[in-house]
């Protein structure tokens, strides 16, 4: 199955940006979503043979900025300042808690997600 990855950037302040969308092609003949799926010179019955659903959106940080965003450097708000952003770690949103979205962070090799001062 095709899927989206939604990209985002985590502020210091405790914005979560998101800074793009990203279709991953599975290259199956059988996905109607697919490129590869209009390449197929078989006769088949494609309602039957093949799906045509996408996977679940993957979300990825790609970045965590130590400073803060823009709007919060304009009011002069600092760390973990940003509106909303209270919410987002007390209600578990952050970690897929309550059918919320489930954030992944990419991590260096060596680097823990523990020691990054989140």
């Amino acid at each position: 199955m095709c899927f989206t990855i939604v990209t985002y950037t985590d502020w210091w302040c405790g914005y979560r940006q998101r800074t793009g969308r990203h279709r991953v092609d599975c290259n199956r003949r059988s996905c109607r979503l697919s490129d590869v799926h209009g390449d197929r010179e078989d006769v088949h019955n494609c309602r039957v043979e093949c799906t045509g659903r996408t996977a679940e959106d993957q979300h990825l940080i790609m970045e965590r900025r130590r400073i803060v965003c823009g709007d919060c450097r304009m009011a002069g708000r600092g760390r973990r300042e940003h509106p909303g952003a209270a919410t987002l770690t007390t209600n578990g949103a952050q970690n897929g808690a309550n059918g919320q979205i489930n954030y992944q962070h990419l991590v260096a090799p060596g680097e823990r997600l523990d020691d990054l001062d989140l």
